[in-house]
Parts: structure tokens; C-alpha cells; sequence
């Protein structure tokens, strides 16, 4: 067939628009139009697939924009610490252990968690980006995938860009669904010199950045620094931005820096939230992301953003922050970050979409009016029913089509054992 018609389902195209049933044809991997069933062509209905979803809700695919997928190892330890000693004492000891086995199985699994989610594309910075890569292709995943940078000599910091590059030669423009980038981690871990060499590299191959940036209270540094460097220069992704200056909203949003928010990350770790308010003020392009298990734990966008509108919320005024603003950052500010069309159910965008059960407790009432509010306050996960990316699907019934879930779950089980027995030896 060469088309395929999801038939009568009840659409949000954004998180502006209004809900209404439509039908919506898809062509390849983008959608091709939208519109009543009776209006389309009868010729492109016979050369269809017709899949029914009356009474379904059909919404664009989360985006996570800042992940470390391999950290599905470290989940459930060091709770109860300070940012610090989380990051020094906790993950860096065990990330020493890691090998490239461990990298994909402990990917695979963190991509499924997504996948379930609604989570279609996500942007992951991390080492053993070959590996990151293999993964998403087994699960049909959209990437953004960065090498994280950092570095004590100079000899490990050209290793470590060589496989970045490596990895951009390698993957780069995949089935039109990866995408790679350079990943400095943060100032306090790159040096000046190296984030200026980044920035020319980025440029270079013309791709984006992802850092992290003013995380925690001990990061004694403003973005002016940063901007000399020349980093903004290319589109960057910068994760955190808890403790900014109302001169580094300024420097963010004069370079168009897209900010992910990482609500749970940031709680969990005692770092603080973002000034959000401050930022959208200055029409910052503010997304959403999950951070990796270790801090967070979990990998659910939906979860994400209804901490946060409930945060700030109680932080500001009720009315401070609109609920279409909270969903747009799940939704088409990801697709803008990467200048991508994604985010939204529009034609000529690609086909990245959730299909969602509306008979259940978490809808009732039903009533059109109220279904925005539903989907950001009373929805949860297991409402969703089916996951598409690129017009395939990857997650159908609630099962998922590309994966065997018992050799995943045996195989990351064996990587977990011999992680553990090594840091205990």
C-alpha cells in the first residue's frame, strides 16, 4: 500500500490547537494530510491501509531533549545525596566498569522505557555513542546523539573527538532519524580552549551542541564566558539552567540557546528549578527532558512536565504559565530545537505519534473542553496503546515490534551482575 489512513480518530495536532476528529493519511515516513474521512480521494483510498481509531486520541510523540540511556544501570542507588557526591563518588567509580556490551543492552533497555512512554525522539550525551546508536536502530527511534566531552589531557580529549567524528561519519543522516552532535559536558569539565575547538567543529559538520550548564549551586562561572567561546554560535541544547543570572536569560536568549528542563533530575539532586518564568519572558525555547535513570529515575516525559506545571504552579501565580505552554514543551519546541519537523500532527511532518485510549478512568468526563487538561494532569502512561515513529511502528498493543523483551531484560540482568562483581572485587 501506499498510503496508510488512520480513520475517525480524535487529534491534537498541537498544543494550540483544537481537538477534533479527523483522519489523518500518512505517505512514507511524513503525514500527508489531514481531514474528514468522506473528503479524502477515493484514489488515495484505495491504494490505503485503513486502520479504525474511533475513539482514540491521536498526539504528536513526546520529545525527550536531554538523556543518558546507558544509566539504566545505575537506577535506584544514591538517593539521598548531594549532587557531588552523586556524580563523584557514585556514578563515575561505576561508569570506569562500563564496556561496549553494557553500553547497547543498558541503552536498548532505557530506549524501550521511552518507547512505552510516548517518548519518539530523544538527545542523549554520553561515551560508547556507537553502541547508543546500534540500539536506536533496533528500536526505530529518532536520535540526537552527542559524544560527551571531557577531558584531563589533551591525548584523552582527541580520543574522545575522534569518536565523535567517527560516530557522525558512521551514523550521521540514518534512515533520516539520527542525528549526530558534539557533546561538551559542562565548563567545569571542558576547558576553554576545548569548548572553542568544539564550536568550530560543530559548525564543521554542521550539527548541534548539547552541554550542561549552571546545574548546580557550585558552578562559579556566568555565560558571558561561555559566549566567548563562541559555543552559541551553533544551535545548542543546554540542560539544567537552574542558576542563572537575569544577564545569562539575556545571553540565552539573544543566541536562541534552546534550555532543557529537567524537573525530576534537578528536585532529586537538591540543585533547584529553572527561573522559568524569567525565561519564557524572554522568549526562551524552553523543552523537556528526563535526564538519565540515575537522577531521576524515571524515563517519562509525561511525568516530567506534570511535575512541573504543578511546581510552578505554587511557585508563581496559578495563571503564570498557561497549560498550552507546558505542552508545547513536550511537543513542537523539541522539533524547533533540532530544526526538525516533528512535534506536531501537521502535513509534510514527519510521523512521529502516540495513539491513546481514551475508555479509561483518566479521561471520564469526557469532554472535548477538558481534554487538554486530562492529557497534562490526569493521563498516564499506560493509557498509550501504540507508538510510531517515521510511520512505522515500534510499539503496537502495548507490545513492541521490533524487540524481544525477555532477551533484553537477560541480557542487561548479566551486565548489571558483572558491573556490580567488578566494583565489589
Amino acid at each position: 500500500m501506499k498510503y496508510t489512513i488512520f480513520k475517525n480518530p480524535y487529534i491534537l495536532k498541537s498544543a494550540d490547537s483544537e481537538i477534533k476528529i479527523k483522519s489523518i493519511v500518512l505517505k512514507d515516513d511524513e503525514i500527508y494530510e489531514i481531514m474528514d474521512f468522506q473528503d479524502i480521494p477515493q484514489e488515495i483510498i484505495k491504494q490505503s491501509k485503513i486502520i479504525d481509531l474511533q475513539d482514540k486520541l491521536v498526539l504528536p510523540g513526546f520529545i525527550n531533549t536531554h538523556s543518558h540511556s546507558v544509566m539504566s544501570f545505575f537506577k535506584g542507588m544514591a538517593d539521598d545525596v548531594d549532587f557531588e557526591s552523586w556524580l563523584y563518588k557514585n556514578m563515575l567509580p561505576r561508569e570506569e566498569l562500563l564496556n561496549e556490551e553494557m553500553a547497547y543492552w543498558g541503552s536498548l533497555l532505557s530506549q524501550m522505557e521511552m518507547v512505552k512512554n510516548g517518548i519518539t525522539s530523544f538527545a542523549d550525551m554520553y561515551m560508547f555513542t556507537d553502541q547508543i546508536a546500534k540500539a536506536t536502530i533496533k528500536t526505530g527511534m529518532r536520535a540526537f546523539i552527542s559524544r560527551g566531552l571531557a577531558s584531563d589531557n589533551d591525548e584523552e580529549w582527541k580520543r574522545k573527538i575522534k569518536e565523535n567524528i567517527d560516530t557522525i561519519e558512521k551514523y550521521n543522516g540514518f534512515e533520516d532519524r539520527i542525528i549526530i552532535g558534539f557533546g561538551p559536558h559542562a565548563p567545569y569539565t571542558v576547558s576553554e580552549e576545548h569548548l572553542k575547538e568544539t564550536a568550530k567543529l560543530a559548525e564543521k559538520y554542521n550539527t548541534h551542541i548539547q552541554i550542561h550548564l549552571l546545574e548546580s549551586k557550585n558552578e562559579n562561572y556566568d555565560l558571558s564566558y561561555i559566549e566567548k567561546t563562541h559555543i552559541f554560535d551553533v544551535p545548542v541544547i543546554a540542560a539544567h539552567c537552574v542558576h542563572v543570572s537575569d544577564e545569562d536569560i539575556k545571553i540565552l536568549s539573544k543566541h536562541e540557546v534552546t534550555v532543557s528542563h529537567n524537573p525530576s533530575s534537578n528536585l532529586k539532586l537538591g540543585n533547584g528549578m529553572m527561573p522559568m518564568k524569567q525565561m519564557l519572558e524572554e522568549n526562551i525555547n524552553i523543552t523537556v527532558g528526563t535526564d538519565g535513570s540515575a537522577s531521576n529515575n524515571s524515563l517519562n516525559i509525561l511525568k516530567e512536565i506534570q511535575l512541573s506545571s504543578l511546581y510552578y504552579k505554587s511557585k508563581y501565580k496559578t495563571d503564570s504559565i498557561k497549560n498550552e505552554e507546558f505542552l508545547r514543551m513536550m511537543w513542537e519546541n523539541g522539533g524547533f530545537a533540532f530544526n526538525q519537523k516533528i512535534g506536531r500532527l501537521d502535513e509534510d511532518f514527519k510521523a512521529d505519534l502516540i495513539v491513546v485510549n481514551l475508555n479509561a478512568p483518566e479521561f471520564k468526563p469526557f469532554d472535548l473542553q477538558r481534554l487538554k487538561s486530562h492529557i497534562l494532569y490526569s493521563m498516564n502512561t499506560s493509557n498509550i496503546e501504540a507508538t510510531m515513529v517515521g510511520g512505522k511502528w515500534i510499539y503496537k498493543d502495548y507490545e513492541f515490534v521490533n524487540i524481544k523483551e525477555d532477551e533484553v531484560y537477560e541480557n542487561f540482568s548479566e551486565c548489571y551482575k558483572e558491573m556490580e562483581n567488578s566494583l565489589n572485587n
